[in-house]
């Protein structure tokens, strides 16, 4: 399908690509990853035509259909409504349904044979094309990149640049070219948009290549990795795991041949050393000098990974209860974002808010913040101090300084090495932590205005999309750093690696209620899955048919005209005795719960850090398990209650 070989390319005085060669072929789902500023997005812009090459060769059928996703595209400005700019992807079909517009017009004024032949034509070859599918396709694609169907009228230039690259992204898709090149396809999706991308991907016909940070998306998405590195381009088969497992294994392989060949040329060198001397030598010393020279010398390619820890401390340690939400609520005008909710989070949380945009978790986040007013009652906890991320925060920085000054700015604890260390793990190495603030990019700025948050040393950490523009190497160094963090976390993100890694809780609005699943990321998947598996068990009728039912983070309303289902007196009794089980956990965990906060307030016990610590830890253990029981308790009741209403 193309080829690329032995191709060098210069680019502000540095080489990217040094005798480089990559085959793509038929059908190849690849992942393109490296670290930022090893030319993956150069790569692609070669392959598209942005970029001329001028040292190696390129090659690729004439007719060959490339459609290029990059992140140029946001800055676009058109004036189209956003579903005649994804039609669009599809000019022949624009054009032939135009042409029969014409030729309908004309017919209905002054009719002629000659005319109508042509439209039958022109219909002929439009409804072949798949003309009369186009405008729904091209919505579907619409809806699952999260455009509301009221929205698809308005104009481009009247969304943010993150909706204009789902538009975009959606014209591609649609245009279904033999080649698609995604440049960082899942910046500005929320969760449901990137899954549904997924899916979409998993069935698309063509080949793609994409470059992502994301390794979740690329696990579910790729069979084939390039991996650009030392200005090469080196290819794996498998997704992006098996690639770091097949990178291992070959290092591994690569440096044992080292070790041989270093163990062979020092003992020859030492055989020349000895006899160099020795006219009776002369032959064989000669001899094996010239063999290692003519030695094809293996080179060990050290991993470009730069060796960074970063702690991020904390300056003072707060009581037990960092943020009490009680009857917390938000409106804007007649729009209900949250109605009365509770939550709390405890010294040591590292929570992630998840779900779709549009949900309010940008603005929960600021609201726990107390940057955003809203009903109810927010209490901080003692001893709390608070640092908030968030993209508005670009606006603070002080573009007169260099990167090293600003970031010092936040604290003088810190030396000269140790910012420009933390600058690194922010992409900003070398003679970059010089630059100015204000020649930085918005990404830049973003990843600075991060950097200074972190670095704060408070103990109560909000981050409203703290990965955007990190790569993955920089990305996994925040997670751990997060993770050995000894305050509390709360955080947006749709970066489903980085929530595994961080988050210990999982918060989401349901209904316009602030819901918790006390467990990890992983848990949290199989409880949703689980939650579904079980409603449509309860929903399946006596003869084997299903009606429909509601989704795990949704209630669907009953249809007008349906008919109401009768459940027989013995499921109501299974769902009755399930129910009367959960009960029966609930209160012995409860019992549990209590017993254990009276031995936590008994003096003997409060005196001993060790016996406070150990019960602590039961408690917590026992608290999480008694809100999976009500919460398997309140489903039941949900289920119960709408069988008595049916």
């Amino acid at each position: 399908m193309l080829a690329l070989n032995d191709f060098s390319f210069e680019f502000a005085g540095r080489y990217l690509f040094k005798n480089a060669s990559w085959h793509i072929k038929p059908n190849e789902k690849i992942g393109l990853v490296g670290l930022n500023g090893t030319g993956k997005s150069t790569l692609l812009r070669l392959i598209s035509g942005d970029y001329e090459l001028r040292e190696g060769t390129f090659s690729k059928p004439s007719d060959l259909r490339i459609g290029f996703l990059n992140q140029d595209l946001l800055s676009m400005d058109i004036g189209d409504c956003v579903r005649d700019v994804v039609l669009s992807g599809r000019d022949d079909l624009v054009q032939l349904e135009n042409e029969i517009n014409r030729l309908i017009e004309k017919i209905e004024v002054e009719y002629d044979d000659v005319s109508m032949q042509r439209l039958a034509d022109a219909q002929e070859r439009f409804g072949a094309l798949g003309g009369y599918e186009w405008h729904a396709e091209g919505d579907k694609i619409l809806e699952g990149l999260g455009f509301p169907t009221s929205s698809l009228t308005r104009s481009l230039r009247e969304f943010s640049g993150g909706w204009r690259m789902r538009a975009m992204l959606g014209k591609l898709l649609l245009q279904a070219p033999d080649l698609l090149l995604l440049d960082e396809p899942t910046n500005h999706l929320d969760l449901p948009t990137i899954q549904w991308l997924e899916d979409y991907l998993s069935n698309y016909e063509g080949t793609y290549v994409i470059v992502s940070h994301d390794p979740y998306f690329l696990d579910r998405t790729v069979n084939r990795i390039a991996e650009v590195a030392h200005q090469q381009v080196f290819h794996y088969k498998g997704n992006y795991n098996e690639f770091l497992e097949q990178k291992e294994e070959r290092d591994a392989l690569m440096m044992r041949k080292y070790e041989n060949q270093q163990d062979f040329i020092r003992q020859q060198m030492k055989f020349i050393s000895r006899f160099r001397a020795k006219a009776s030598k002369a032959t064989a010393v000669q001899s094996r000098v010239k063999m290692l020279d003519k030695i094809d010398k293996i080179e060990v390619r050290q991993d470009e990974k730069r060796d960074f820890d970063i702690r991020f401390n904390i300056r003072v340690t707060p009581g037990k209860v960092i943020a009490d939400l009680r009857d917390v609520t938000k409106s804007y005008g007649d729009l209900e974002i949250l109605t009365p909710s509770v939550g709390q989070i405890l010294r040591g949380d590292k929570i992630a808010l998840v779900g779709a945009n549009g949900k309010g978790k940008s603005t929960l986040l600021r609201m726990v913040h107390g940057s955003e007013p809203c009903g109810g009652e927010i209490e901080q906890g003692w001893n709390v101090e608070s640092a908030f991320f968030a993209q508005h925060q670009l606006e603070a920085l002080d573009l007169k300084n260099d990167l090293l000054t600003e970031l010092g700015t936040v604290s003088a604890e810190y030396t000269d090495w140790e910012l420009r260390t933390i600058l690194g793990c922010f992409l900003f190495t070398g003679d970059e932590v010089f630059k100015k603030v204000k020649v930085l990019s918005g990404g830049e700025k973003s990843r600075l205005a991060l950097a200074k948050t972190l670095i704060t040393q408070s103990n109560f950490l909000l981050l409203d999309e703290p990965t955007n523009h990190l790569d993955m190497f920089s990305t996994s160094v925040l997670a751990e750093s997060l993770i050995d963090y000894a305050g509390s976390c709360l955080f947006v993100s749709h970066d489903r690696t980085f929530i595994s890694k961080v988050a210990n809780k999982i918060w989401w609005i349901e209904d316009g209620v602030l819901r918790e699943y006390p467990g990890t990321y992983e848990e949290y998947n199989e409880w949703v899955s689980t939650r579904k598996v079980e409603d449509m068990r309860l929903a399946k009728l006596d003869d084997g048919k299903k009606k429909v039912v509601a989704t795990p983070v949704a209630q669907s309303a009953p249809s007008k005209d349906a008919s109401p289902k009768s459940y027989s007196k013995n499921e109501l009794k299974k769902v009755e005795d399930a129910m009367n089980a959960k009960e029966a956990e609930m209160l012995a965990l409860a019992e549990e719960k209590m017993a254990l906060e009276i031995q936590l307030h008994a003096p003997e016990v409060a005196s001993d850090f060790n016996q406070v610590a150990r019960i602590t830890e039961q408690y917590d253990s026992v608290n999480a398990a008694h809100a999976l029981v009500k919460a398997a308790y309140e489903r039941l009741f949900e289920s119960w209650m709408l069988m008595q209403e049916s």
